[in-house]
């Protein structure tokens, strides 16, 4: 099963948010804030108190919906 799970943390200009996170075998981490409809892939850590603008993005996709779960967030990634 892949590694799903979610931290606490900030964008833009110390906004709270929750950061839903889908790391695969390889290392890569898919993230987005909860809501949003920007996902980005990175290989830096993503802990309680990541700021999502100072991730080293390496891919992105954006979903017609804001993603509101760790697991909508996983399906839209593999689909």
């Amino acid at each position: 099963m892949a590694n799903l799970y979610e931290v606490d943390g900030f964008y833009g200009t110390r906004n709270r948010g929750t950061i839903l996170v889908y790391e695969t075998y390889s290392g890569k981490r898919w993230y987005c804030v909860e809501g949003s409809c920007n996902i980005n892939c990175t290989y830096d850590e993503i802990t309680d108190g990541t700021n999502v603008e100072t991730l080293s993005d390496i891919d992105t996709m954006t979903s017609r919906n804001g993603i509101e779960s760790v697991r909508e967030l996983y399906d839209y990634v593999i689909s």
